[in-house]
């Protein structure tokens, strides 16, 4: 027995370990050859514990050890990359060792005829080297490949679940680890059946909870799918609702302003100041031809947007200069929830940018046109030099540069609707005069 625990761990479950942890790293964007040392530790630890809880625990208590003792291990480990983020990595740490085992199993049963995982343990470890190593091999070169190119796509989900702050999507998580933990544990005592003393009863209702477990969650998640349905429309709501107040805010400052407007030029003309009030009402003319243009707007919800930007920006000594023509198709690009959702985040986050500046120096620009079968939409702000790592970063979830109780999900949440719509995103910084242009192209809907 003590020969075949050494081959067993030495010789198997330190190296699986270790290449599936590695591609968990990898996977994350986390550079797993700057840990190698502390994965090489976390591969040993648990593979020694986990393999002598095997040995002498029963099939489905091993099933919850074996997860405590791999989660225990990963957090002793990697303790500073945070509780969460250890969480996360232990998650796609188990997917993964629970797909290998479900391959090698079924390899294991098609090559060579074997169901009986611990007898194969015991008596033919050149039958379970057969599979496993190929299997390793293929790991470790997949981990490999995706450490030395970059995957965005791929960090970028990790940094979303990383920083997810949505209670609902905390839920729907939840609830697949749930999912995975089931059938990790009907794997494993199907595979142990009538062999550690389940007797044909005992694991028939043990079958049927986990079946009846599993049905509850997927009506639960359902459940949860509609409520974020309906949350997403009240959020879609919430959005006309906030740029059309912002409108009305507008307006009513115009109607104040208009009738301090009126008593200065009555004044003027009271005291028969015609070349000063011919002036005076020049520079009001400039300025209602400036704001005419947006209310004639074809697009209610975009004229909304511009004047609500407009008030903010007055509010916050901002310029802020648009360039949006009055004939627009909107529609045949973009759903105008999303075009407001990008435009919100991309200006916001100018606006916040921008405020850093002293402000005469301060200056937003928003750009929207037509360019063949293309939207293309820029917004360019004065700010602080921006690095190229900065610049790369910029659209991963999470990433801000400004202070904190920022969630940095801004630019991310934009990313993810110019990828809805297969559009292109470039950031780019120009140092001769300190702008940073934000360009988004979306082609015409087929």
């Amino acid at each position: 027995m003590l020969l075949s625990y050494l081959q067993l761990v030495i010789g198997l479950s330190i190296p699986q370990a270790l290449v599936r942890i590695w591609l968990v790293f990898a996977v994350a964007g986390l550079g797993p050859s700057r840990h190698a040392r502390k994965l090489v530790l976390f591969a040993v630890a648990s593979s020694i514990l986990g393999d002598l809880d095997y040995w002498f625990v029963s099939a489905p208590v091993h099933a919850l050890t074996s997860t405590c003792i791999a989660l225990a291990a990963l957090y002793a480990v990697f303790r500073k990359l945070g509780a969460r983020s250890v969480l996360l990595l232990f998650v796609t740490y188990t997917a993964v060792s629970f797909l290998t085992d479900i391959v090698g199993g079924a390899l294991i049963q098609v090559l060579h005829g074997m169901t009986d995982r611990k007898d194969v343990i015991a008596h033919y470890p050149a039958v379970l080297h057969s599979v496993y190593v190929p299997l390793g091999v293929a790991l470790g070169l997949l981990a490999f490949y995706l450490e030395k190119r970059s995957f965005p796509f791929l960090h970028r989900l990790y940094q979303y679940l990383l920083d997810i702050q949505q209670s609902r999507m905390k839920e729907v998580l939840l609830l697949t680890i749930v999912q995975l933990f089931v059938l990790g544990l009907l794997f494993s005592i199907g595979m142990e059946k009538g062999k550690r003393g389940f007797s044909e009863a005992p694991y028939n209702w043990t079958v049927y909870a986990l079946v009846l477990l599993t049905f509850c969650s997927i009506f639960y998640m359902l459940r949860l799918f509609v409520r974020i349905r309906e949350e997403a429309i009240v959020q879609t709501r919430d959005v006309y609702a906030e740029e059309i107040g912002q409108m009305f805010t507008v307006i009513r400052g115009h109607r104040h302003d208009f009738l301090n407007h009126m008593q200065v030029m009555s004044s003027m003309l009271q005291m028969n100041k015609i070349q000063q009030l011919k002036s005076y009402m020049d520079e009001l003319a400039k300025e209602a031809h400036a704001v005419a243009p947006v209310f004639d707007h074809s697009s209610p919800a975009l004229a909304a947007f511009v004047i609500g930007k407009t008030g903010q920006a007055k509010a916050r000594d901002i310029p802020f200069a648009c360039d949006i023509p009055a004939r627009l198709e909107i529609e045949a690009f973009v759903k105008m929830i999303d075009l407001v959702k990008i435009m919100g985040n991309l200006v916001d986050n100018a606006f916040e940018e921008s405020e850093r500046l002293p402000s005469g120096s301060r200056d937003v620009r928003l750009t929207i046109g037509s360019e063949g079968d293309t939207l293309a939409l820029e917004v360019s702000n004065r700010g602080r030099a921006l690095t190229d790592e900065e610049l790369r970063m910029m659209t991963m979830p999470g990433y801000t540069t400004k202070k904190s109780g920022h969630s940095g999900l801004g630019l991310a949440i934009v990313q993810e609707r110019v990828q809805f719509y297969q559009g292109a995103l470039s950031i780019r910084y120009c140092p001769e005069n300190g702008t940073t242009t934000i360009r988004i192209g979306l082609p015409r809907k087929k």
